[in-house]
């Protein structure tokens, strides 16, 4: 480690909301060959293979989320708390940070409380319209606190908190819609509908898609499909859709999600707060069927983007073939809205959020380095 060199540590993680947007604020600080990154994850986390993949420096610490309850898991939550604190501290007293950049989840608490009871400043981020637990908690220890969305900035000190939107990969904003409709073997020139199921509890949403799909099929609508069914469905959503009338792109998982969303016309998804952000990056249409659970966050972030026009919402309780069917005809027939909503996308995106994040930081690393 070279002395010379801001010291930089990164960590959140247990989904790609907290993981990507690290990533993301990673690289644009590769730009900078002054500073140096450590991201700091959980140990067995999906961070553990995704930021060494990415090319960035690992380190792992114990870490679980704090139970809902009182039950067994409460103990051995203070357990993990304590060994993962413990774990936190030993990385900071060798890698010397000048500052932490915290993208939420359980496992960044304990590496930016560390951190702040040393002295090392915190740059929180928060991706959700509503902060969750760690988010809450962090924001006291937190010296700047960057968001996502501009609804959140009256929930958090108006003092300590900026409105940056989140970073989205690089290779999202800039990939070119006619490559990659040829890599994924699409046509040109016809609508191309991207369904992203395959997350925490999409089951009936994938079975609602496959529905649809089987439907467009055996009318005259002329659409293709890029869907993403996660690996417990796609074997059954294969056999369904053998032989729909459609061109469907099926895959498990896509590794190249730049491409189907540079390809998509409209996206029907989820609301996580990063798929809303790289929707958002490609001015893209989006319907969105928010999670149900994890305390309504997702569904907060897709009424925000709703009320700006950009997207339109089908909870899970009015969820059905029926009018997921209904809303998909209606949008792919109005050309004319679908445009509307892409520009008040477009209106709304936020394609410089990481290299604002990097400048906070680094004006955080310039007032205060290490003790």
């Amino acid at each position: 480690m070279e002395g010379n060199k801001k010291r930089i540590i990164i960590t959140g993680g247990g989904t790609g909301g907290h993981i990507f947007p690290g990533i993301a604020i990673a690289r644009e600080l590769s730009r900078h060959p002054e500073v140096q990154v450590l991201y700091v994850g959980k140990a067995e986390g999906l961070e553990s293979k995704w930021v060494p993949d990415s090319g960035f420096e690992f380190e792992g610490i114990q870490a679980s989320g704090f139970p809902r309850g009182f039950s067994a898991k409460f103990f051995a939550f203070w357990l993990d708390f304590a060994k993962g604190m413990a774990q936190a501290g030993r990385i900071l007293r060798r890698f010397r940070p000048d500052v932490i950049f915290s993208t939420g989840g359980y496992v960044s608490v304990p590496v930016s409380l560390a951190a702040a009871l040393r002295g090392v400043p915190v740059g929180l981020f928060e991706p959700n319209v509503a902060p969750g637990l760690a988010a809450r908690f962090l924001s006291f220890f937190s010296r700047r606190i960057f968001v996502g969305f501009e609804d959140t900035l009256k929930r958090l000190s108006k003092r300590r908190t900026q409105w940056t939107g989140i970073p989205v990969r690089e290779e999202i904003i800039t990939a070119d819609k006619r490559k990659a409709r040829e890599s994924l073997g699409l046509s040109l020139d016809t609508a191309t509908l991207l369904m992203l199921g395959g997350s925490q509890g999409a089951h009936t949403l994938n079975q609602h898609m496959t529905d649809v799909i089987k439907f467009l099929g055996e009318g005259d609508q002329k659409v293709q499909v890029i869907m993403m069914t996660g690996w417990n469905d796609y074997r059954k959503t294969v056999d369904q859709l053998e032989n729909c009338g459609l061109k469907v792109v099926l895959r498990p998982f896509i590794s190249n999600i730049h491409e189907a969303y540079a390809a998509a016309d409209l996206v029907v998804a989820r609301s996580g707060a990063m798929t809303c952000a790289e929707a958002l990056s490609r001015g893209l249409p989006a319907l969105f069927i928010p999670y149900p659970h994890a305390s309504g966050h997702q569904e907060m972030n897709a009424r925000a983007l709703e009320r700006a026009g950009s997207a339109v919402v089908i909870t899970e309780k009015e969820l059905d073939d029926e009018s997921l069917t209904r809303m998909l005809i209606s949008l792919l027939s109005d050309e004319g809205q679908l445009e509307a909503m892409g520009e008040a996308a477009r209106k709304l995106a936020k394609p410089g959020a990481a290299a604002e994040i990097v400048r906070g930081l680094l004006e955080m690393a310039e007032k205060k380095g290490i003790k």
